[in-house]
């Protein structure tokens, strides 16, 4: 659902990937590091984020110049409005895990007569600046409405990343 985002270490190659699947409520987010994509692909980790109580769909993913990963997604249920949510990891932690997630923002409003369209903008990208800092861009409500979303775009830096 997001296009895949390319690292070279020197040392190694790295994809980052993500897409939504069945779960939590209705939805979660997986995700994937696969490294060397140009000689023998390998899936060097995975895992989902999820939550039993609210959904986490349309994500979007990167990693810094030292391979922090970080993962933001819409979240919603039927008690909670659909608001912004980031994840992430540093490479010291336990392969497959993402740190618990850090809410961006809560909506206050849903969308009706929906075209079955979301999230089509977001964005999780890196600097090319710093390398470090990571963009994100989503979607939100703030009033119930049928096409008044808003959009959060928040900037994120993990403290190892100089």
């Amino acid at each position: 659902m997001y296009r895949l985002a390319y690292r070279n270490f020197r040392d190694h190659e790295a994809l980052v990937a993500t897409h939504s699947i069945e779960g939590g409520v209705f939805s979660e987010v997986r995700w994937y590091e696969i490294r060397n994509p140009a000689s023998t692909p390998l899936v060097f980790q995975q895992g989902t984020v999820v939550n039993p109580a609210v959904d986490y769909w349309m994500g979007s993913i990167a990693m810094d110049k030292v391979g922090n990963i970080a993962l933001g997604f819409s979240m919603s249920s039927d008690s909670v409005y659909p608001g912004v949510a980031v994840v992430g990891r540093t490479p010291a932690e336990p392969l497959g895990q993402m740190d618990a997630p850090l809410i961006l923002v809560n909506g206050t409003g849903a969308q009706v007569n929906s075209f079955k369209r979301w999230g089509d903008y977001s964005s999780m990208s890196v600097d090319p600046e710093d390398g470090c800092t990571l963009w994100y861009s989503q979607e939100y409500y703030t009033t119930t409405g049928a096409f008044n979303w808003s959009t959060r775009v928040a900037s994120l830096k993990f403290n190892s990343c100089r």
